[in-house]
């Protein structure tokens, strides 16, 4: 059945486009002809065409190309995405581009994706992303187109590296919406062997030929050659044709969830996410398990010099003068205090007070003053109690000792306080690094079970090899064994889950 198709331009359509009735996805690896492809549907749906009369001036392009540097037809609200058109060593689409058809009363919305493998492979993880994040954003998916260059003749490292990435990139539920374009080339002149995709088990009524090259041409001069403009004329029928059949096809194929697509891309995320923070928060919890060493080091030299200094004092006897009350009275002088005693026991009539008159008569006087102190006379007093010098043993602190043990009674207290710190961080990074690794592994799981395909030891390379390099410059042995024996379980988790359909639970146990 042929279907004439007329396009609707976005402005007057974009409210019914809201719920299409076909989706179609173009996915395909860097100079595949996929943006090509959509150009030449572009023209099949608006019922544009080559002609020797009018040669390119009836064919609309939605997505520039050499031939044709801007766009001249607007089928959706976005600009393109494509970047040097004239550098076939990049892929040209940077971002998911969606573009809207009517045909038959039927709504039509095409989905241009980034390429696979790109030169710029640092972006291959944010391309699958995209292509996820956009299909998941529409209602359902009638069919993912994978094209394909046919004139590549054996399984190049590239080639085999986008079948890997498209197996690993699909969820398993719409494997049975894969079509199949090889471009640049017919039935008859494929060079690429089809058993290499026998893997994704194509139906041969799903796999398709176009020798899209019309805008491969350099030089318009050349459109002179009315042979080589027949030609061309007739390369574009056939593709009509085949677009034609394609769309029988699709028409007869039942639409696909696209739940899984937007579940795989949390999921990616979340691996993506993962596979930085466990490097660098089991990086931090070394480094937190580490200074714990050091600070408990310390608290064992501060306590051993507290211990070692605790007896900062030590004995000593010295003279001290007491006062003591005698059953006589002796003669004090008042200019000393009352310490001075000038004649103990004295025999003269008890005189509590200063009176020179009587302590004239004292065995300490010598004229008006005392032999002993030299005082006057008129200074002395009688009192029982007198000053007598005694040996005492007392604690004398030993100013060095004591310096130091207050010292490292403080460096305890402090190193006490920083511990607690380092212990409650460290049981917290070790709670982030344990559900880190236990999330891991149902993020995998989870994965496993959308895409089955999913390559998870390429996916998690880049991440053993980094926990291997950690390994290497750690310098502490607990550390490296830390580093290593986690980028082990990780690998072994990896090819565990990439090779296996079931696997056991116990992971960073």
């Amino acid at each position: 059945m042929a279907y004439a198709f007329t396009v609707r331009r976005t402005e007057f359509t974009i409210g019914k486009l809201s719920r299409p009735d076909i989706v179609m996805a173009f996915i395909g690896e860097s100079g595949s002809g996929k943006s090509t492809c959509i150009n030449y549907f572009a023209n099949y749906f608006s019922n544009s065409s080559f002609d020797r009369q009018n040669h390119y001036a009836n064919m609309k392009v939605v997505i520039p190309n050499s031939l044709f540097p801007k766009p001249n037809f607007m089928a959706n609200n976005q600009q393109h995405t494509e970047r040097n058109v004239h550098d076939n060593t990049m892929s040209q689409t940077q971002d998911c581009s969606v573009y809207d058809f009517e045909s038959n009363e039927q709504y039509i919305k095409v989905i241009d994706t980034p390429g696979f493998n790109d030169t710029d492979s640092k972006k291959d993880d944010k391309n699958i992303q995209k292509i996820l994040q956009q299909i998941s954003q529409v209602p359902f998916i009638t069919a993912i187109i994978i094209t394909i260059n046919g004139t590549n003749t054996r399984l190049s490292t590239s080639i085999k590296a986008t079948l890997s990435q498209l197996r690993g990139s699909l969820p398993d539920s719409v494997f049975n919406n894969l079509f199949f374009i090889f471009t640049n080339c017919t039935e008859e002149t494929r060079n690429f062997d089809i058993k290499l995709l026998s893997e994704f088990k194509p139906s041969p009524e799903r796999i398709f030929h176009m020798q899209n090259s019309l805008f491969s041409i350099k030089d318009k001069a050349l459109l002179q050659n009315d042979r080589l403009v027949r030609k061309m004329e007739q390369t574009w029928d056939d593709s009509v044709e085949t677009m034609n059949e394609i769309m029988d096809k699709i028409n007869q194929t039942s639409a696909a969830s696209v739940q899984e697509f937007g579940d795989m891309r949390i999921r990616r995320e979340r691996l993506l996410t993962h596979k930085e923070s466990l490097i660098l928060k089991q990086r931090s919890l070394l480094d937190i398990i580490k200074q714990l060493e050091i600070e408990k080091s310390r608290l064992q030299n501060a306590s051993n010099d507290r211990r070692d200094n605790q007896s900062f004092t030590e004995k000593k006897t010295i003279n001290v003068i007491e006062i003591e009350t005698k059953p006589y009275y002796s003669t004090l002088c008042t200019q000393h205090g009352k310490i001075q005693v000038c004649h103990e026991k004295c025999d003269l009539t008890y005189e509590p007070k200063a009176n020179m008159a009587h302590f004239e008569h004292c065995a300490a006087a010598n004229g008006k003053n005392c032999r002993h102190c030299k005082c006057g006379m008129n200074e002395h007093l009688h009192s029982y109690e007198i000053p007598v010098s005694k040996l005492k043993t007392i604690d004398e602190i030993i100013q060095s000792k004591k310096a130091a043990f207050d010292r490292a009674n403080r460096d305890v207290r402090a190193i006490n306080t920083s511990l607690t710190l380092l212990d409650f961080t460290r049981n917290a990074l070790q709670v982030e690094v344990d559900a880190i690794k236990k999330d891991l592994v149902t993020t995998i799981r989870e994965l496993k079970q959308i895409c089955s395909n999913f390559n998870f030891l390429e996916e998690l390379k880049s991440t053993i090899d980094k926990l291997r390099k950690e390994a290497k410059i750690a310098t502490d042995v607990r550390a490296k064994d830390e580093f290593n024996n986690t980028a082990d379980v990780i690998e072994q988790l990896a090819t565990d889950f990439t090779s296996k359909t079931r696997v056991g639970n116990k992971y960073f146990s």
